[in-house]
C-alpha cells in the first residue's frame, strides 16, 4: 500500500491496478472512496485499458486477426511498477509484456500518476506508443464514492451538479452494449439531478460532449461533497450497482462500450484513441472532496 499525504488528505493507493484505495480528508473526518466491499462491487477506482466498456462476445480485430478482452480491458488486473514517489506524488507505469500482447498486440508504456495539492488528487494517464506501428486504445478511470457520505443519510438524500445547465441526453445500452438510442434524462436543460436508482434501472447513464465536464455529489442535508473534474474527457458514465447500493461512481473515458451487433476492428471501434510511433497521448482529471 502507498500512502501520499498533504495537510488536508491521506491518500491510498495499490501497484495492483494502480488503483486508488482511500481518499480520507483530515478536517471533515470522512472517507469518500469506496471501500470495495464484494458484496456489492469489490472495486475502488480501476484504471480501463486497453479498452473501455465490453466488446462484442469480448472480441475486436487487428488486421483481421480475432483477440479477446473481458470488460474494461487488462490494466486494472495487472501489477505496475512505482517509478516515482514522494510525499504528495507518485507515478506507476505498466509496459506491454508476452502477456499483454497476447489479448492486445501493440507495444506501449502506461504511465498513471496521482498528485495531492489542497483538497484535490490529480490523475493523470500517459500512454506512449513504443511500437513500430500506429496504435489503438481506450482509456478511462472508474473511481467509486461513498453515496450516502453522511450518517444519517439516504442514497436519495444527494443529487449530482454538473455545474452549469446542461441538456442531459444517456446514450442507451442493449445489454452491455450501445443500442444506438439517445435517451433525455430530464425534458430541460438543468444543472442538478436529484439521485434514485431508478435512474440506473437499464445500468450505466452515459453523457457525451458536456459543457462544464464536471459532476459533483452534493445534499441538501450538509455541506460535503465529492467534484470530479475531466476537462477534456469526450464520455462520462455514472454508475452505480442496483437497488440499496451504497456508491456511485463518476467515470470518465476516452473510449466506449461497442454497439450491439458483431465485433469490428480496433481502429474502427466508436471512441478509439491511435497513437504514431513515439507518440505520448497526455489526460488527466482531478477529485476534489470537502
Amino acid at each position: 500500500m502507498i500512502k501520499l499525504e498533504n495537510e488536508q488528505l491521506v491518500v491510498e493507493m495499490k501497484a495492483e491496478g494502480a488503483e486508488l484505495t482511500r481518499i480520507y480528508h483530515k478536517k471533515t473526518g470522512l472517507d469518500y472512496l469506496w471501500h470495495a466491499d464484494k458484496a456489492f462491487w469489490g472495486r475502488h477506482a480501476p484504471i480501463l485499458f486497453p479498452t473501455v466498456g465490453r466488446l462484442v462476445e469480448d472480441t475486436y480485430y487487428v488486421d483481421g486477426e480475432a483477440f479477446h478482452l473481458p470488460q474494461h480491458g487488462f490494466a486494472r488486473d495487472r501489477t505496475f511498477q512505482v517509478v516515482e514517489e514522494e510525499t504528495t506524488r507518485v507515478v506507476f507505469e505498466l509496459q506491454a509484456d508476452q502477456q499483454s500482447k497476447a489479448v492486445y498486440p501493440f507495444s506501449f508504456r502506461l504511465q498513471v500518476s496521482y498528485t495531492l495539492a489542497d483538497d484535490t488528487v490529480h490523475v493523470e494517464y500517459h500512454v506512449e506508443n513504443t511500437d513500430d506501428k500506429r496504435i489503438y486504445f481506450s482509456v478511462g478511470a472508474h473511481p467509486a464514492f461513498n453515496v450516502p457520505l453522511v450518517d444519517g443519510t439516504r442514497f436519495e438524500d444527494y443529487y449530482l451538479d454538473f455545474g452549469t445547465k446542461e441538456a442531459l441526453e444517456t446514450l442507451v445500452l442493449e445489454g452491455p452494449y450501445r443500442s444506438g438510442a439517445v435517451k433525455k434524462i430530464a425534458d430541460e436543460k438543468v444543472q442538478q439531478l436529484p439521485l434514485t436508482y431508478d435512474l440506473f434501472a437499464n445500468d450505466a447513464l452515459i453523457f457525451e460532449g458536456l459543457n462544464q465536464n464536471e459532476v459533483a455529489i452534493r445534499s441538501e442535508a450538509h455541506a460535503h461533497f465529492v467534484k470530479v473534474s475531466f476537462p477534456a474527457f469526450p464520455f462520462v458514465g455514472i454508475w452505480t450497482a442496483g437497488e440499496g447500493t451504497p456508491f456511485l461512481c463518476i467515470e470518465p473515458w476516452f473510449g466506449i462500450a461497442d454497439s450491439a451487433g458483431a465485433p469490428v476492428e480496433l481502429r474502427d471501434k466508436a471512441g478509439i484513441e491511435q497513437l504514431e510511433p513515439e507518440a505520448i497521448f497526455h489526460s488527466e482529471y482531478s477529485i476534489t472532496v470537502g
